[in-house]
C-alpha cells in the first residue's frame, strides 16, 4: 500500500477510500465462497445471487453481490377421488306369493314315471337369492311350482303318492350341484322342514 501510495501520490483520503473497497471486496469473496461450501446438500442446491449496492464512508458506492437461499415449493396437493359406490341389488317387486292361482288337477295318462329325492322350500334369501319370489324363468310363486335342473321349464308332472292328481309345473332351478333332484315350493317353512327330504315317485305328463 506504501508503494501505491508513492507511485500515484494518493493523499490520505484517497488511500483510506482504497483500503475500504478493498475490505469490501475480500469480505464478499469470503461470503460468496462460503455460500458455495454450504450450498452442497440437496436442500440449498439452488440459490439466486441478489446485488446490493454498499456505500463506503468515504462516499464511494460499491456493488455487493449476496447470495440468498431459494425457498424450496411445496409439493403439489392431490385430489382423491372415491371409488364410486356399487348399485344396490334390485330386490323382486311382488314381495308375496301368488294365492290366487288356483290348484290345476288332472287324470291324463302319464307320459313316464321316475323316482326322484324330493325336499321342499319356502320364499327366503337364504333358500333362493335377492328375488325369492319370482322363479327362475320369470314366474310368480305359488302352489304347483317345483324346481329341477334335470327337467325341461314348462314340464308338468304329478305326485301321486302325496298329492293324488294334482299337476306341478316346472318353472324354477335348484343349485347346479343337484344333477338329480326336486324342490317343492311351500308357502310355510313349518311344512318345507316337515317335508325333509323324500324319494318320491313322479308321473311326467308331457
Amino acid at each position: 500500500m506504501w508503494y501505491f501510495s508513492q507511485k500515484f501520490n494518493l493523499t490520505p483520503g484517497k488511500r483510506k477510500a482504497i483500503l475500504g473497497i478493498m475490505t469490501i471486496l475480500t469480505f464478499t469473496s469470503t461470503q460468496v465462497q462460503a455460500a458455495d461450501v454450504n450450498s452442497v446438500s440437496p436442500a440449498s442446491a439452488e440459490t439466486v445471487q441478489v446485488s446490493q449496492d454498499v456505500k463506503t464512508d468515504v462516499g464511494l458506492t460499491v456493488p455487493v453481490t449476496q447470495v440468498a437461499p431459494v425457498q424450496p415449493q411445496a409439493a403439489p396437493v392431490v385430489a382423491t377421488v372415491k371409488p364410486a359406490t356399487k348399485p344396490k341389488k334390485k330386490w323382486n317387486t311382488i314381495n308375496a306369493a301368488d294365492i290366487t292361482t288356483p290348484k290345476e288337477y288332472s287324470d291324463e295318462a302319464a307320459v313316464r314315471t321316475l323316482t326322484v329325492p324330493t325336499s321342499a322350500y319356502t320364499s327366503e334369501v337364504g333358500q333362493c337369492d335377492g328375488s325369492p319370489f319370482t322363479t327362475a324363468d320369470g314366474s310368480q310363486v305359488r302352489d304347483g311350482i317345483v324346481a329341477a335342473n334335470f327337467l325341461p321349464i314348462g314340464t308338468r308332472l304329478r305326485i301321486p303318492q302325496y298329492f293324488g292328481n294334482q299337476v306341478f309345473e316346472v318353472h324354477d332351478r335348484m343349485n347346479a350341484r343337484y344333477t338329480y333332484k326336486m324342490d317343492i315350493w311351500m308357502l310355510n317353512k313349518p311344512d318345507a322342514l316337515k317335508w325333509g327330504v323324500r324319494s318320491v315317485k313322479i308321473e311326467i305328463l308331457n
